[in-house]
């Protein structure tokens, strides 16, 4: 009864002359509402999911001109990458009208499967593919998590190892504002 009670002081100072039941209703249906009201934004849905993406597919996107794409090479078995996603989403969000892609490559030697539970967690709303092992070599990747900034087909930057957020959202910040 003490969470009412600040609903109770509201309803007698707005002198409502309502009996206790009455009052109850009304405290149940705002409580109702408030439910509803908030759902949407405790609960977004259900994130991307991770899809099979071949080599030569993830070739031709690199190479693409008059793009720009931050790619995310992660693994389910590197924490740092784990780690790294709520603020990757964070700056999904936040760049992505400005004109932002940003895709992540999952090369877990499991499969798809594997990376899967860690998007569902950290609500990622940016594609994910699974390219596998053979990526690691074609792109010269020496480590992870690791960013690759493209644009307009050719990989001109490549940042190795979990960074803070801030320094992220500047570097996306410049990729995005180079001409």
């Amino acid at each position: 009864m003490q969470f009412y009670r600040p609903i109770y002081n509201l309803l007698e100072t707005l002198s409502l002359n309502a009996s206790l039941k009455n009052r109850r209703s009304i405290i149940i249906l705002l409580s109702l509402l408030t439910i509803l009201w908030c759902y949407p934004f405790a609960w977004s849905g259900p994130g991307i999911k991770i899809e099979r993406m071949a080599l030569a597919e993830l070739n031709n996107l690199i190479e693409s001109t008059n793009s720009r794409y931050v790619i995310v090479v992660m693994a389910a078995w590197c924490g740092p990458c784990i780690k790294e996603l709520p603020d990757l989403v964070k700056l999904d969000n936040k760049y992505r009208q400005r004109g932002l892609n940003m895709i992540g490559i999952s090369i877990d030697l499991e499969g798809p499967s594997a990376m899967q539970p860690y998007l569902d967690k950290h609500r990622v709303n940016f594609p994910v593919y699974w390219v596998g092992e053979k990526a690691v070599s074609e792109l010269n990747i020496y480590g992870i998590p690791m960013i690759m900034l493209v644009k307009d087909g050719e990989i001109i930057r490549k940042i190795v190892g979990k960074r803070s957020r801030r320094f992220l959202d500047k570097t996306i910040r410049k990729f995005l504002n180079s001409g």
